[in-house]
């Protein structure tokens, strides 16, 4: 992944003005902080009105909302930012998806989404948002748990498995813009089935050889029937890591590893998550 736009990448911010909102947008502030990169922060209007209103009427329902979506913008940036520091805001009137596609200045951005809610929510796994987000656009996207504490990760944790490719550009491209709090890379595979421990080994080795860093890196494997707990306790046992997956790999693609990729680590570990593009 390059960055053949020549605008500067952004992080991109999809503003609802939830709780989560506040959340996202504080995390946002922290790596901007680091990274130096700038932030964008997007609102998608969502306008109803009576089917038989005429257009007056429509346009002054219109820009009513407008006025009320910037004034609570301008609220919510003053708690977060202060009142000085300048942040671009943007109201679409399409889909942040559809927008994204055609802006090529936004290519090579990195978006920044919260996961909402528990219970009943996780069911769906990421949210019907973030999943068209991660498939539909060729992002960067990284998902934020409300509970996160803190955005200063010291270690960055790799999923990744032989069988399935892995784009060691976009995670290069990624690197070097993470938090300047980040000094590891571990490089994680997950034994199941019929995978050869040995084999998993030797392919995090290759990967440690290619990828083109200064960070210290670590490799790790997990097997046995216990394997998903074992790599529960090993991430979450701080609040200081983000963990790395590849869209289309297993860990994303297979329902039972996602549902505990997101409900064990990211929900209830509160672990960033970020899904590289393919």
């Amino acid at each position: 992944m390059k960055n053949t736009s020549s605008e500067k990448p952004k992080i991109i911010v999809l503003a609802d003005f939830s709780d989560y909102t506040k959340k996202v947008l504080q995390v946002a502030k922290q790596w901007a902080s680091s990274s130096g990169l700038e932030i964008k922060v997007f609102n998608e209007l969502d306008f109803q009105v009576p089917t038989l209103a005429g257009n007056e009427l429509r346009l002054k329902m219109k820009y009513g909302q407008i006025h009320e979506i910037n004034r609570t913008w301008l609220d919510l940036k003053k708690t977060i930012f202060g009142e000085q520091t300048k942040v671009d805001f943007e109201i679409l009137e399409v889909p942040l998806i559809e927008f994204l596609k055609k802006e090529k200045q936004y290519e090579s951005s990195f978006i920044l989404m919260g996961l909402k809610g528990g219970g009943l929510l996780k069911k769906v796994f990421l949210g019907s948002l973030v999943t068209e987000v991660i498939e539909r656009l060729n992002h960067v996207t990284m998902a934020i748990p409300k509970n996160i504490q803190n955005f200063e990760p010291n270690k960055i944790i790799i999923s990744v498995h032989p069988k399935y490719k892995f784009n060691l550009n976009a995670l290069e491209y990624l690197l070097s813009f993470l938090p300047r709090s980040v000094t590891t890379l571990q490089w994680i595979s997950i034994a199941m089935e019929k995978d050869n421990v040995d084999d998993l080994n030797d392919y995090l080795d290759a990967l440690t050889q290619k990828i083109k860093t200064g960070l210290k890196i670590e490799t790790a494997v997990f097997s046995g029937e216990d394997v998903l707990q074992q790599v529960k306790s090993f991430i979450t046992d701080n609040n200081k890591e983000i963990l790395v997956i590849q869209r289309g790999s297993r860990t994303f693609k297979d329902k039972l590893f996602r549902k505990f990729l997101v409900n064990d680590l990211v929900y209830d570990g509160s672990v960033p998550l970020i899904v590289l593009p393919l």
